[in-house]
């Protein structure tokens, strides 16, 4: 059984990837609070004064995550949030969840060494936007590079691939080393957007054994609403 609000479920393949990953579709005006229940735990203190919307993109990932975890054996899981904010994961599972205002995406597997994921969905920035804040994302250098690429593809869809590219090796580094990262501490190395591959650079040395020069490559899917990124090391 699924929360009233949730629809459209799917499991996505992503090369290289040897976990599970599944998204959903969910409508915020049909979340009501006892949805909760579905996942039979009751709405978390950090929750009592949010806005629906709040609550239903971190039911739905919460969700999502029950499902991941159970197609890996790990059955009837709630995955809490620790005292950073982010998902506590069972031992041994490394894991990532996003959403954007209507989608939620999770991506789980075994622990492997020292590694992690991080996935990652973005609504296209639009073009007045991207005109607005690149230059919190990307170094004049990195946008001159977008900038030779967007003959292809336009400014601001490459603006997002780099904006979600940096939230997902975030989302990947942050349970090793424990820090916040900057937009500008990561650089763009490379983007194949036919072959949906994109390349990042560390420029600041975040732990003795994530450095800069460090470099880390994921890979993308995109549809005419949004990008979902992906970098699993």
């Amino acid at each position: 059984m699924e929360p009233a609000f949730i629809d459209r479920m799917e499991w996505l393949n992503i090369p290289g990837y040897p976990g599970k990953i599944v998204s959903c579709h969910f409508t915020l005006k049909n979340y009501r609070d006892h949805d909760f229940g579905v996942m039979t735990t009751d709405l978390p203190d950090h929750l009592y004064q949010a806005a629906n919307k709040r609550k239903a993109e971190f039911l739905a990932g919460r969700w999502l995550a029950r499902q991941a975890l159970a197609s890996l054996g790990l059955e009837n899981c709630f995955v809490p949030r620790n005292e950073d904010g982010i998902p506590q994961w069972p031992s041994g599972i490394m894991g990532s969840i996003s959403h954007n205002s209507d989608t939620a995406l999770c991506a789980v597997h075994y622990e492997q060494g020292t590694g992690g994921v991080g996935i990652d969905i973005e609504s296209w920035i639009s073009p007045t936007l991207a005109s607005d804040i690149h230059h919190i994302i990307v170094s004049p250098q990195e946008k001159t590079v977008l900038l030779d690429k967007s003959t292809a593809v336009t400014f601001n869809y490459m603006l997002t691939l780099i904006f979600s590219a940096k939230e997902s090796l975030f989302k990947a580094l942050y349970p090793r080393v424990k820090c916040w990262i900057d937009f500008l501490d990561v650089q763009i190395s490379d983007i194949n957007w036919q072959k949906k591959t994109f390349s990042l650079t560390l420029l600041k040395n975040l732990a003795a054994n994530v450095q800069a020069g460090d470099r880390f490559s994921g890979r993308f899917v995109v549809n005419e609403h949004a990008i979902t990124t992906l970098i699993y090391y």
